[in-house]
Parts: C-alpha cells; sequence; structure tokens
C-alpha cells in the first residue's frame, strides 16, 4: 500500500468528526512526511521534533520559533488546529515530559504569530538549541 493510500486509510479508519483524533490526523497529513511517524526527522535534513518541542515552548523566542517556522506557518489548518496540533505533539511525540505550569498554545497565539514566517530557520535554530542545551 502506498504512503498516500495508507494515511487515506488512517484518516477514514479515525473519522475526522472525532476531535479526540484530529491533531493525530493533522499530523499524519501535514507533518509526518518530512518529521517521520515517530517526529524524529532525518538527521542534517528535517529536525526532530522530540527533544526540543516541549523546550523550546517554554520561553518566547522559542514558542515565537515553533510558530514561525515555515512548515506550521503555512499549514493548510486553522490556527485552531495548528494550536490542537502543537499540544497534541507536546504530550505525544516528545521524549522531554511535558513539566508542570506548561502553556497551552491557543488559536489567538498561533494566529497572531505564524503571520510572520521566519527566514533563517536553520541560524535562529541553532541560537535556541544551545539556549537549551542541545
Amino acid at each position: 500500500m502506498g504512503r498516500f493510500a495508507w494515511i487515506l486509510a488512517a484518516v477514514l479508519a479515525q473519522g475526522t468528526a472525532a476531535n479526540a483524533y484530529q491533531p493525530r490526523v493533522n499530523y499524519q497529513l501535514q507533518c509526518m512526511g518530512c518529521h517521520r511517524a515517530g517526529g524524529e526527522g532525518e538527521e542534517g535534513k528535517v529536525p526532530s521534533l522530540r527533544r526540543t518541542l516541549v523546550p523550546f515552548s517554554a520561553f518566547p523566542e522559542g514558542r515565537d520559533f515553533v510558530m514561525r517556522v515555515p512548515g506550521v506557518a503555512q499549514a493548510p489548518l486553522s490556527d485552531a488546529d495548528v494550536a490542537a496540533l502543537l499540544n497534541w505533539l507536546a504530550r505525544n511525540l516528545s521524549d522531554v515530559p511535558v513539566p508542570d505550569g506548561f502553556v497551552d498554545y491557543t488559536a489567538e497565539e498561533v494566529g497572531r504569530t505564524r503571520l510572520h514566517p521566519l527566514a533563517g530557520v536553520r541560524e535562529l535554530r541553532a541560537k535556541l538549541l544551545a539556549r537549551i542545551g542541545e
């Protein structure tokens, strides 16, 4: 079964009306092609989400980065769907546990921030990685 057929089968099996599954389905449709099934990315080409999303989400510059990277800023999803997806990722595809006091992403925050996609993504990511000690 080809990749598209597998994704379509997964979507149909989950039922897009079930909110509990929507972020996972959105991940499968919008992110998994590059970041892979487990969020591990591809060394040297596509960054892993597993070790960075939660730490980046803990401070303003990191949150800003997460919402402005091209894949998020240009995703064909509503702001509410992007917020739900980021919150789902933090709780389901992160090697770093979500700490007490984790601030969930909101539709308003996503809408306000992703209007300004990033340039110089690699350089900014490197600075943020240094900040979190990666």
